[in-house]
């Protein structure tokens, strides 16, 4: 068996796939979200925009603003790419180096809780009243589907964990 695009620019353009559809799922997840609470799909990106760059204390008093919206956007889309881009890598080495596994799975598990940790750090008071549920239903989802999509674009490593699991002697 060879390593799939272990290339340089095969590690890059799954990276970006990887972090674009952890990103994705983030967003979609907190679209869904408002729609169901009835609020806009810009509350929760403001929400958190005005929180962590803006200092806003009091989420009652939220205005929904171009800036916080973009701002976090940007700043969520960057630490996805980065993200991705560092996962695909570490899928690639785990091709041929087995060990490299456990860190694969440290590093999705980052993923799923980075968000609740940044905002822990940041922006405590968007934690009350049952948004940290959501956070963390947030994290899990990107980490699952950026995880599905790793296997997906790596058969080699599929084949690989199916007789090897996670680089033990066979």
């Amino acid at each position: 068996m060879t390593p799939s695009d272990a290339t340089p620019r095969g590690v890059l353009t799954a990276g970006i796939w990887t972090g674009l559809i952890g990103y994705g799922t983030v967003i979609g997840f907190f679209v869904v979200v408002s729609v169901f609470t009835g609020s806009s799909v810009f509350y929760i990106p403001a929400l958190f925009g005005a929180t962590v760059f803006f200092g806003l204390e009091d989420p009652a008093a939220l205005v929904i603003l171009p800036g916080p919206v973009f701002t976090y956007n940007m700043v969520h889309l960057l630490v996805f790419l980065v993200l991705g881009m560092f996962a695909s890598w570490l899928v690639a080495g785990a091709e041929r180096l087995p060990v490299l596994r456990y860190a694969v799975a440290v590093a999705l598990i980052f993923v799923a809780a980075h968000t609740y940790a940044a905002l822990m750090l940041f922006a405590r008071p968007l934690l009350g009243g049952g948004a940290w549920w959501q956070i963390g239903v947030a994290g899990l989802l990107a980490a699952v589907t950026m995880g599905w999509y790793l296997l997906a674009a790596h058969p080699v490593l599929r084949q690989q964990l199916r007789s090897i699991p996670m680089g033990d002697e066979p």
